[in-house]
């Protein structure tokens, strides 16, 4: 039995996710070309795979062919074919002007010698004249499969056909997914200390990805500016340092909130002294918060050894401190007194004691959760009487 489906689409998502990961790199790799980024724009299908514009006119047009498994790129292969049926309408309908723009083929495949693809590269072989006579008799053949790109190529006259061959190159084995993130951390590497290196790419490519998607969906297909692109990396560059952190989940909401049947310990705790419902929902947006945040650092290798244990025992030492000037004051002889005790505690912890788990990492949404973690844990509490209150009511099966 065959392993895919007839309908299997994975190939042709492999192909978009290369498209859009290489266009993210051509960017990158773009940035210190130009000496006026707001000028140039970029692409992903909308004059080609990847395009890249200066002041409305098309500059450079590139198709990139992903393949699974490894082959050779043939005359007669739907890859060359396809790609200058692309580029012969382009040119035809006026988005592009032979001469002045560049018009690239990218593709995983190997390049034997003494193709089209051979003629058309970027090395010493490079003979558009010999690529243009194999052309001319191959396009006049009968091939269903090819048979727009030949119709394409024929509709052209010989001035014209030798002035689209003399924008083209073909470049063979490109590299793959992984080659691509490799080139893409050397260019992340200029930005940021070397251990924060990949969560800094990945978080690029991700807001790139989700940009490109927003883009994909505008009619006509919109584009960003390569400027847009340079903003992004000097926004978030300065929390990929030895005193900061990425905050990727300020913003961030649980799936469901439900306090009905939420028995976490944590919020047992706040129920104690009966806060009101939003007090509750806030307190649940913050656990959430802080510990994907907390789990995002760590599997991006963000933090140092020991870190948020350190931060942790700074998190309760300022519940301590609280705790102490509360007691001064407080009369907990009553039920009543101390739930107010416990509500003043929340309060000065909340409001007084969030401290940043680094010098520069200003978002207080971290601290305010992992005083929710580690009342989790039961290692702090509100009430005097936390301990034993829990303890009770769970004997007792009270959520």
């Amino acid at each position: 039995m065959a392993d895919t489906s007839q309908f299997d689409a994975s190939a042709s998502m492999l192909g978009y996710l290369y498209q859009v990961r290489f266009g993210l790199y051509m960017a990158w790799k773009k940035l210190p070309e130009v000496d006026d980024p707001e000028r140039y724009h970029v692409s992903i299908e909308k004059l080609d795979d990847i395009s890249f514009e200066q002041d409305g006119t098309a500059t450079e047009l590139l198709q990139t062919k992903y393949h699974c498994t490894p082959g050779n790129l043939t005359n007669r292969s739907p890859d060359i074919w396809k790609t200058i049926r692309v580029w012969v309408e382009s040119y035809q309908a006026g988005t592009i002007e032979l001469g002045n723009a560049l018009l690239t083929l990218i593709t995983t495949q190997n390049i034997p010698e003494g193709t089209i693809a051979c003629y058309l590269g970027t090395g010493l072989t490079r003979d558009t004249a010999a690529a243009l006579e194999i052309m001319e008799e191959i396009s006049s053949e009968t091939n269903q499969t090819n048979a727009k790109g030949y119709t394409a190529f024929q509709d052209l006259s010989s001035p014209q056909k030798q002035a689209l061959l003399d924008s083209v190159y073909i470049v063979g084995q490109s590299d793959d997914f992984q080659q691509i993130s490799t080139r893409l951390r050397r260019y992340g590497r200029q930005s940021v200390p070397s251990e924060c290196v990949e969560a800094f790419v990945n978080r690029i490519e991700g807001i790139w990805f989700t940009k490109c998607v927003e883009l994909l969906s505008q009619t006509p297909t919109g584009v960003i500016t390569l400027s847009s692109l340079e903003e992004l990396i000097d926004e978030i560059r300065p929390e990929y340092t030895h005193t900061n952190l990425p905050a990727e989940f300020s913003d961030a909401l649980p799936d469901v909130i439900d306090l009905d049947s939420d028995l976490r310990t944590f919020i047992q705790q706040l129920r104690l002294f009966t806060p009101p419902k939003g007090m509750l929902e806030q307190a649940i947006t913050n656990y959430f918060r802080a510990f994907e945040q907390r789990t995002k650092w760590s599997s991006d290798g963000l933090l140092q050894p020991g870190e948020l244990g350190r931060y942790d025992r700074k998190i309760q030492e300022q519940w301590q401190e609280h705790q102490g000037f509360i007691e001064l004051m407080a009369d907990i002889t009553t039920e009543e007194g101390k739930r107010k005790y416990a509500a003043q505690l929340y309060q000065q912890c909340i409001q007084h004691g969030v401290i940043p788990i680094r010098q520069d990492f200003n978002e207080s949404y971290v601290a305010k959760g992992s005083y929710h973690l580690l009342s989790d844990k039961l290692t702090i509490g509100w009430h005097p009487d936390y301990l034993e209150c829990l303890d009770t009511a769970n004997d007792e099966g009270v959520a």
